[in-house]
């Protein structure tokens, strides 16, 4: 999931540097811990605007549960302290999981989506964006 995930965001991103959990050998980069978790993704780009990312691939059955939302916590801290530019988070998913994750995200994170942080579920396929209070709830991204 965390490989099938990283080649959407390239698509999606692709000016994006990305680092993900996975070696290819011993001493190759991976994301730093951000607040006591370590992201599956880590991305960035400088340009016109900088934009920090950070996504976290879940199973089935490991989406709606503490560790989960002590993660999704912890990464939006960390993007909320973006003064100049987006921070994206992104929860991927397999298709069949995306509704949990999509009512994980709407309940516990959209009051604060804004402008500057975005949280986006990406289920196989398409990147689905939260909207934030007041606005549409999901839309493609």
């Amino acid at each position: 999931m965390v490989v099938h995930a990283a080649k959407a965001i390239r698509q999606h991103h692709p000016k994006m540097c990305l680092t993900l959990d996975i070696q290819d050998a011993p001493g190759d980069p991976v994301p730093p811990f951000i607040n006591g978790h370590r992201p599956d993704i880590r991305g960035w780009s400088i340009g016109a605007c900088f934009c920090a990312l950070i996504a976290e691939a879940k199973t089935d059955g490991d989406i709606d549960n503490n560790h989960t939302r002590s993660q999704v916590d912890a990464y939006l801290r960390y993007l909320d302290t973006i003064k100049s530019g987006i921070g994206i988070f992104i929860l991927a998913v397999n298709g069949e999981a995306a509704d949990t994750a999509r009512g994980l995200l709407k309940f516990h994170c959209r009051a604060q989506v804004s402008s500057c942080l975005q949280v986006e579920v990406f289920d196989g396929l398409d990147f689905w964006a939260l909207g934030p209070l007041g606005g549409e709830l999901w839309r493609l991204s």
